[in-house]
């Protein structure tokens, strides 16, 4: 038997078709026995039997179906069963009158769909035997004839050889479409499963880029995101599907920014903010999605995060800046002190030997006190240029932030104004630092928070440990910076308080990179500020 055809549900639908087809000829027999040749009053009672037997029948074949669904011998049993039942039907139905015979037409058919093509024959050379076996058998007076009239012998030998021919002819023309129909199965099957394991590898391919992937239809509905696109907007394509690109973000939707641009792949950065409240920095290109008639149907989007890159690419241009102003302002600063020194020197000689009066000494005062002032910047950009010395030893990060976080609290001005909240658990998590150079940049980050905050407010501290970095961020709720701010926060003179150098985040930003660490900052004008440092951490 061939299991690819005769599988557990077309066998219980052979199941239930054999029941309605009973239950038809029960209702033909109860109702309208005139129409059924030879079923007599004394019949009628063996029909019924036989029908009601093979309903039973029909019965426990649908409950081994369900038993035993892996069993190889359902269609044979089903497949006898209903022979045996037939030739009995015919005979108590008037045999070759009888108008049953073509059920064996049907058993036929089922067996050359259950069987192989041979035992297709077989069974239809059993189905025949059957019939003419019991209609000679009946002929001949060996059994009860159940017809109302007796053929000749040329009408009977006519009536057989033709029963012969048709049945064989069923068989043949089932087995041959039945062959055909296995074939083009098979060839089905086989380009299904190519089928899938293209879409298999496609979907590989997909989920493997190194990029995000969008597509949509024409309206912007989303049809697809992969894994790397989920990872790098904060959303999962469940909870994406179906929604519109344009309510993820507006600026996403180049098409509708673009909407003259037919064939041509459009690129733009944007910034976009995750659910998680992350500012990430994305390079996207969208290109039309076409189907094999050139018609467009949607459209492509590739997107990668560019966050880290921007973040290098300000770095080099920082450092850059950075040690270009350290050179010149050590220049600067050599030539100008010793000028400023002498005359510092002079107007106090001159105030101390000619009588002045007292505008004349407040003019003198306000010299030497700007020139003290001076001086004092000079000194602060010479050790801003002037290379440091570290010395590094593993230290406990937290003890040593709390610490800076106690001091900050002793200020005069903190009181009640500030509130400082310690986001960490103070356990120990370790690095390795230059300990008075890290609590300066504790220090300094915790101070122009304050600053920040003229009217007040909380600076949350939050320390996070991470498989290979620690993660220090000062969060305030102050001023806030705007993006020229930020682009330019770690170089020297871009102090926004009044009487600062400038110099306290840029020697900031030399410390932690002394140390192998990053240090990055997120704001927006009025929303207060987080400066991130992240060092690297000793397990």
């Amino acid at each position: 038997m061939d299991q690819s055809f005769a599988t557990n549900a077309w066998l219980e639908w052979l199941a239930r078709v054999r029941l309605l087809t009973i239950t038809l000829i029960l209702t033909v027999g109860v109702v309208w026995p005139q129409y059924v040749p030879g079923l007599s009053s004394n019949s009628n009672r063996f029909f019924l039997t036989l029908i009601i037997f093979w309903i039973t029948l029909g019965i426990l074949h649908l409950i081994l179906l369900r038993w035993l669904p892996r069993a190889s011998w359902h269609g044979g049993m089903q497949v006898a069963g209903d022979v045996v039942m037939v030739t009995l039907l015919v005979y108590l139905t008037g045999s070759q009158e009888s108008y049953f015979i073509s059920l064996y037409l049907l058993v036929i058919i089922v067996g050359s769909i259950v069987f192989s093509r041979r035992v297709a024959f077989f069974n239809a050379a059993v189905c025949f035997s059957l019939l003419a076996a019991l209609t000679l058998l009946a002929y001949t007076g060996k059994l009860p004839r159940t017809s109302l009239a007796l053929p000749s012998i040329e009408s009977l030998r006519t009536w057989l050889v033709m029963n012969l021919l048709g049945f064989l002819a069923v068989a043949y023309l089932t087995s041959l479409l039945v062959h055909s129909l296995r074939s083009k199965g098979q060839e089905l099957e086989e380009k299904r499963e190519e089928l899938l394991s293209l879409q298999d590898f496609t979907q590989d391919i997909i989920h493997s880029m190194r990029g995000g992937l969008i597509t949509t239809d024409l309206a912007g509905a989303i049809l697809l995101l992969n894994r790397t696109g989920e990872e790098i907007l904060g959303h999962r394509f469940a909870d994406m599907r179906g929604k519109k690109l344009q309510e993820l973000n507006q600026d996403f939707w180049l098409p509708e920014q673009y909407p003259n641009v037919e064939g041509l792949s459009l690129r733009k950065e944007i910034h976009f903010r995750t659910p998680q409240g992350e500012v990430r920095y994305l390079g996207i290109s969208v290109s039309p999605l076409r189907l094999g008639t050139e018609e467009r149907s949607g459209f492509v989007f590739n997107f990668q995060d560019l966050t880290d890159l921007r973040r290098l690419e300000q770095e080099v241009a920082t450092k850059e800046r950075m040690a270009a102003l350290g050179r010149l302002s050590a220049a600067i600063a050599h030539e100008i002190r010793q000028p400023l020194t002498a005359m510092a020197g002079a107007v106090k000689e001159l105030a101390r030997l000619v009588p002045l009066e007292d505008d004349e000494k407040q003019l003198v005062n306000i010299v030497s006190r700007e020139s003290e002032r001076l001086n004092n910047i000079i000194t602060d950009f010479l050790n801003y240029s002037r290379e440091k010395t570290y010395e590094f030893q593993e230290a406990d990060v937290c003890a040593l932030l709390d610490e800076t976080l106690t001091l900050v609290e002793k200020k005069p001005e903190v009181g009640s104004k500030f509130h400082i909240v310690r986001a960490f658990n103070g356990h120990a998590l370790r690095a390795r630092v230059d300990t008075n150079k890290i609590k300066q940049v504790f220090w300094n980050l915790c101070d122009n928070a304050l600053r920040a905050m003229p009217a007040g407010g909380t600076l949350t501290v939050k320390l996070e440990p991470y498989p290979f970095w620690l993660r220090i961020a000062f969060r305030d709720t102050g001023i806030g910076l705007d993006a020229k701010q930020r682009a330019k926060i770690f170089e020297p003179l871009q102090s926004g308080f009044e009487g600062g150098t400038g110099l306290g985040l840029s020697i900031v930003y030399q410390i932690v990179q002394a140390h192998s660490g990053k240090i990055s900052v997120i704001s927006e004008k009025d929303r207060g500020a987080e400066f991130i440092v992240e060092l690297p951490r000793v397990a």
